[in-house]
């Protein structure tokens, strides 16, 4: 008997199967590298926890945490809020909020806010295009036992580069 009919309707087939598998390749590379991955929720724990260390190390208030100010708090805590160039930034990308109150009273004794005090106004809205926002509560001693509440608020925009 004749075979050749049947080895040109199966290799039709096989050609088929390999388009239809190298097709799911492509599409699986595309969805999987298609989106930058954003990391700024990353960044704003990373943030927070930098600055929670500059307040706070080992569960009690560092000596010098009553001289932070709004102007040298980024050179004492050894944060830098400079970011690349390719979207024409500024630095305006971050924000941190830091309060600290008597834990007994609820009274503030000292505030600072370092950074793009605009994007504070955007954390009720959850979506890409709005800055992340993270805020975390904490409690403190100093060495005479005074107790502290310390709540942080960090915040970090680069919608531009992770939507």
């Amino acid at each position: 008997m004749n075979h050749k009919g049947a080895e040109k309707i199966l290799s039709v087939y096989w050609f088929a199967i390999l388009f239809i598998v190298a097709a799911g390749i492509v599409y699986m590379v595309f969805s999987f590298y298609g989106k930058p991955y954003d990391i700024r929720e990353l960044e704003t724990n990373a943030l927070a926890d930098k600055a929670a260390d500059c307040l706070n190390y080992g569960g009690y208030m560092n000596e010098n945490w009553q001289n932070l100010e709004d102007e040298n708090f980024l050179s004492e805590c050894n944060l830098n809020f400079n970011v690349e160039s390719d979207f024409e930034w500024e630095n305006d990308q971050y924000y941190v909020e830091i309060k600290v109150s008597d834990f007994n009273s609820n009274q503030e004794l000292k505030k600072i806010a370092v950074g793009n005090h605009n994007l504070r106004l955007n954390c009720a809205v959850e979506s890409d295009n709005f800055p992340v926002c993270l805020e975390r509560e904490m409690y403190s001693f100093d060495k005479a036992n005074s107790q502290y509440k310390i709540t942080i608020l960090s915040v970090v925009r680069k919608t531009e580069k992770n939507t």
